[in-house]
């Protein structure tokens, strides 16, 4: 695909967005750069590998699965990208191929439709949790009927309250659905050292982003909100290149530590970002050029909790999948990102979900009542998945939002 930088307001695609905050946005910092490139070459790379005799299976791309499949020398896909920056037709098929309604999750309907066009030139191998999402469940057995394995573990959150018993049960199932999985992906092959240091290397990756957080504090438009977005989502798949992923992570915190005070530190309204990773770019440069960062980040990639790597590896994956702070009620949800706002100095929240995601349009609504509660200003945000970009309406929304919130910073500094 031939690349080549538009300004801001041509940007029509995703990839577009991409492009030019990497050539133009971001031509001071070569470790954003390169973080951008690895988002922008991620799928294609999995494919060629495939296409190459390379184990590669798709999957959700978090923690568990993807720290899992590399230790058995597999490739994690992360299905949710496969449409991230292809083509608006998948979403088209998906309706009338597919006959999926029109209210489904666009997040959804691009996956299922790129995978239909996709076939036969990417893997056909897919693991999925049940846990997380119903229509993606649908969407998986339909696409089973053109030549895709796929895998389903079959779990679910633990309840808020339940004896010990229940709680043990729940362990143990785990457990056993991870050594079927393990069984399907790559029968004979499972190390439990090998699952042990990729364990260890994950949590070393976040505590390297945390770095990175603590510094971009500092001079919060070194790195704009959409790459920062970007290289959280490959805080477990790594864009399948673990070391080169690294030494990106290594390269900023260099770039972020050579800077002098001041630098990079124009007065900002700080923010928090919950929900899903926002798919309609130019929300972030709207955030950005009306004068807000976002400096907090509650999103599914979680880089705060880390894998006990002293006990059985299959059960440190069983203990954080059920201890995940970022998941479980949008009350205690809540009270992390209020958490973390404090440290940043945030004092504003967007949350932001995909029109069709009946989960996290209540949630959202959920976590907006426990705010306003709190006296927190928060803008809800309902977006598309679609390619394209996003309309004036929203961008005008997220300005005004940003832009009351800058005055109030301004006028509590003169108070």
């Amino acid at each position: 695909m031939a690349e080549q930088s538009k300004s801001s307001t041509e940007n029509k695609t995703q990839l577009d967005h991409v492009i030019y905050s990497r050539d133009v946005v971001h031509k001071h910092s070569k470790a954003t750069q390169n973080i951008l490139n690895l988002c922008i070459d991620y799928i294609d790379y999995c494919k060629r590998a495939f296409q190459e005799g390379k184990e590669v299976i798709w999957t959700s791309g978090m923690g568990t699965d993807s720290s899992l499949f590399y230790s058995l020398g597999i490739i994690p896909a992360s299905f949710t990208e496969i449409g991230r920056l292809c083509s608006a037709d998948a979403v088209v098929l998906a309706e009338d191929f597919f006959q999926v309604p029109n209210e489904t999750c666009a997040m959804v309907k691009s996956d299922l439709g790129e995978f239909y066009l996709q076939r036969g030139t990417i893997a056909n191998r897919l693991f999925y949790s049940s846990k997380a999402c119903e229509p993606y469940n649908v969407a998986f057995q339909l696409i089973e009927d053109y030549g895709y394995d796929v895998h389903v573990m079959d779990v679910g959150f633990g309840p808020k309250k339940a004896s010990q018993e229940r709680i043990d049960n729940i362990k143990k199932h785990y457990r056993d659905e991870y050594i079927k999985a393990i069984e399907w992906a790559a029968p004979g092959r499972y190390d439990p050292e090998k699952l042990r240091t990729e364990l260890v290397f994950y949590n070393k990756i976040q505590r390297k982003i945390r770095t990175i957080f603590n510094l971009r504090a500092y001079h919060p438009t070194y790195i704009g909100s959409l790459p920062m977005m970007l290289l959280l989502m490959g805080n477990a798949h790594y864009f399948g290149k673990p070391l080169e992923y690294e030494a990106t992570l290594d390269r900023l915190i260099e770039e972020l530590s050579d800077l002098k005070p001041g630098e990079y530190h124009d007065e900002k309204a700080i923010l928090c970002w919950s929900g899903a990773r926002g798919q309609e770019f130019n929300i972030f440069e709207a955030i950005d050029e009306a004068g807000g960062a976002v400096l907090s980040w509650n999103i599914p990639n979680n880089t705060v909790h880390e894998f006990n790597t002293e006990i059985d590896p299959i059960d440190a994956l069983v203990e954080f999948e059920l201890g995940d702070l970022i998941s479980g009620t949008s009350e205690n949800a809540s009270r992390y990102i209020i958490k973390d706002m404090e440290k940043y100095n945030a004092t504003g929240v967007i949350f932001y979900a995909y029109l069709g995601c009946s989960f996290a349009t209540i949630d959202i609504e959920l976590k907006r009542k426990y705010f306003k509660e709190h006296n927190i200003p928060g803008l809800s945000l309902i977006g598309s998945f679609d390619v394209g970009t996003v309309t004036g309406q929203v961008t005008t929304r997220v300005r005004a939002f940003v832009e009351m919130l800058a005055k109030q910073r301004k006028e509590s500094k003169t108070a």
